[in-house]
């Protein structure tokens, strides 16, 4: 939903530039809906990381312990180790 409403917000206020140029309504309607896309922006910025950070790394382990570190190699994946679609 955040990010339908930031291209809306932006979309608009791209829009509306040249009246803001004539208009002291369309300005204030305008400094508005950026102060509203910024703090949308910031919402997202604190709420992204948290949700990536609560997908589990289980369905990798798989893979990235059949890697040799050493030599620098990892096996190609076959269809048992590819991981599952969620």
């Amino acid at each position: 939903m955040g990010g339908i409403s930031l291209v809306g917000l932006m979309l608009f206020s791209v829009a509306c530039r040249p009246k803001t140029l004539r208009h002291f309504r369309w300005r204030r309607l305008r400094i508005s809906a950026k102060a509203l896309a910024a703090l949308i922006f910031l919402a997202q910025g604190l709420t992204g990381p948290r949700d990536l950070l609560e997908i589990p790394l289980s369905w990798q382990k798989a893979t990235v312990y059949a890697c040799d570190y050493t030599a620098m190699r990892c096996p190609a994946l076959t269809p048992a180790m590819a991981p599952s679609a969620p």
